[in-house]
């Protein structure tokens, strides 16, 4: 039987590269004994723009983390992950993998019990579960009002599935038993009734409500419900929960427009921060899927535009939680070619923040910024001082969270190896984490290119650099060969990069790379790194001239926008060195 690994798709070998990532971060005490680092990465990572299948491909890193994850604010990052509709084919069995994790994991807190719902009703939409939803509903009236808000607005967010029909032909009485209960909850005043209205939109906007609430009335209502609610310190996580899934009305573009505006007027800077957020947080959500922008093709002189609101938005925004909501809105081609004075001041906005001393801000103003630079914003001017801003945070930032947001900033151009390499000495050891996280994968970005979901690999004059099957044919001693002959190739054999020693723990483990790589091209995930390794040969830590100046090339950009292939557009391709495999 073949190896499944010669005939895995770009998407396929992207998913065994952040599955090792993670498993890499994972095998270090500094990334098991800090929650709160965790969270920043992950928080970070979902943040920033990602095509579907760059979404796609982080299934089964999800999925290891939801299997050995122990916090429950970490967990609760994790079951935001966006989820990419429709999946690709090929991702139906790692999604279906990150659903049995989260219905294995043990749930010794109520809390944890509404995260692991909120995650399986947005995973599995499938209206066969709609009893045990139900049935969780019922228990959760029983609940003291902290936890029974929470775990109501966790199964509020389930909707049915495209072409799900309506509920007459339930045999079990399931669905028409839902419908029922949060009709009955949708008559209460207080924070019951606003999330009753959430839960009834996603029936009515699936047709499930035909004789009942319309669309457009359920729209109004939880406007009205969330501008006179009052959230106390127990509820705060239930807005944000409840706004996340609220569909936009994409039907009619007038009506869009006036939805908009309506909610625009509910996140003045008076209002409370939880309600900012999560507003911003939906129109984040609703631009990323494309809505605003296709409701004015063709049928409106100027469709929804929210750039203008976002500017003037940022220029008195205190709130570090309010600005990360704001860092994910990524304005499309049509809103900054119609407002580019607003353009530029987002911009400038971000860049003034990105120097800013408290590390939160600084943070989501570097997303902020690789987004708008992913999505075509910037100009060629502002191009360059992104460029030279990163290349000085990294080597002065202090801060540990900032530092390891800088890691999953990749811009074009050259790696700056010798400076994540000087930050291999930090004093502080997160400092030490990040700066390894960044060449480890910058290693196995240069052993094999990364074109799988939209990024970008180096282009170089030594074929074998850029060849990305190259991956996982090749050992790590042939990978350090490979670029100790490439940094020793300059002109008349004089070395083109400085004398680099790597210790060890930055070293790709290739072969556990391969083992992925098989098991996910499988519709698996492989055992865990320390079942089967325990006979695998420890590479000797090797002095290598590495290349300091490998430039990525092409703009970095989201779907359409990329120089390279994205995930699943070329055809599975075998293997260029199957003989290497067998022999190793």
């Amino acid at each position: 039987m073949s190896d499944p690994s010669l005939f895995a798709s770009p998407l396929a070998r992207q998913s065994a590269r952040n599955l090792r990532t993670v498993e890499w971060l994972s095998e270090n005490n500094t990334w098991s004994s800090d929650s709160f680092y965790r969270w920043n990465f992950w928080r970070t990572r979902r943040m920033m723009t990602m095509t579907p299948d760059e979404a796609a491909a982080w299934l089964p890193a999800l999925a290891f983390a939801v299997s050995c994850e122990k916090d429950a604010d970490v967990l609760d990052e994790l079951a935001w992950w966006p989820l990419p509709e429709p999946l690709p084919p090929e991702a139906l069995p790692w999604r279906d993998i990150l659903i049995r994790n989260w219905e294995q994991r043990p749930v010794p807190t109520e809390e944890e019990k509404s995260i692991r719902l909120f995650a399986l009703v947005r995973l599995d939409r499938r209206a066969e579960r709609l009893p045990e939803w139900l049935r969780e509903a019922r228990r959760a009236l029983d609940l003291e009002p902290e936890n029974r808000h929470l775990r109501l607005a966790a199964l509020a967010g389930w909707r049915p599935r495209p072409g799900d029909g309506p509920p007459h032909g339930d045999k079990t009485g399931a669905a028409e038993a839902w419908v029922r209960f949060w009709e009955k909850s949708y008559k209460s005043p207080n924070m019951d009734g606003l999330i009753a209205a959430a839960a009834l939109l996603h029936l009515a906007e699936a047709g499930w409500l035909p004789s009942g609430l319309s669309p457009e009335r359920l729209r109004a209502e939880l406007r009205q419900r969330v501008r006179q609610c009052l959230i106390s310190y127990d509820d705060w996580p239930v807005l944000p929960m409840l706004l996340f899934s609220v569909p936009a009305d994409a039907s009619a573009p007038e009506r869009l427009r006036q939805n908009i505006k309506a909610w625009l007027k509910l996140s003045h800077r008076n209002a409370r921060w939880e309600k900012r957020k999560a507003i911003w947080n939906m129109l984040a959500a609703w631009q990323r899927e494309g809505v605003l922008e296709r409701s004015g093709r063709g049928r409106l002189p100027e469709p929804p535009l929210l750039l203008p609101d976002l500017a003037r938005a940022l220029e008195c925004e205190q709130d570090g939680e309010v600005l990360w909501a704001m860092a994910g809105y990524i304005p499309g081609a049509v809103e900054v070619s119609a407002h580019p004075e607003a353009a530029r001041a987002v911009v400038a906005h971000w860049e003034a923040r990105s120097r800013d001393g408290y590390w939160n801000f600084c943070l989501a103003a570097w997303v902020g910024r690789w987004n708008l630079m992913r999505a075509g914003v910037l100009t060629a001017e502002e191009q360059a001082r992104f460029d030279a801003d990163y290349v000085e945070a990294i080597g002065t930032e202090d801060d540990r969270y900032v530092l390891l947001a800088l890691v999953q900033i990749t811009p074009p151009g050259t790696f700056p190896l010798a400076i994540w390499t000087r930050r291999l000495s930090d004093q502080d050891d997160r400092c030490r984490l990040a700066a390894g996280l960044a060449i480890h994968d910058w290693l196995v970005d240069m052993a094999g290119g990364s074109e799988a979901s939209g990024e970008w690999k180096f282009t170089t004059r030594y074929p074998l650099l850029t060849t990305h099957y190259s991956l996982l044919a090749i050992t790590g001693r042939q990978v350090r060969q490979v670029l100790r002959r490439a940094g020793q190739e300059g002109a008349g054999n004089r070395p083109v990069a400085p004398f680099v020693n790597l210790p060890l723990k930055v070293l790709p483990d290739f072969r556990r790379l391969h083992e992925i790589e098989t098991a996910l091209a499988a519709g698996h995930l492989p055992p865990l790194p320390d079942t089967g390794a325990g006979n695998r040969p420890i590479p000797r830590t090797v002095p290598a001239r590495l290349p300091e100046a490998q430039p990525r090339t092409g703009t970095p950009g989201i779907t359409g926008q990329t120089t390279g292939r994205t995930a699943g557009s070329e055809p599975p391709a075998r293997h260029p060195f199957p003989e290497v495999i067998r022999h190793e």
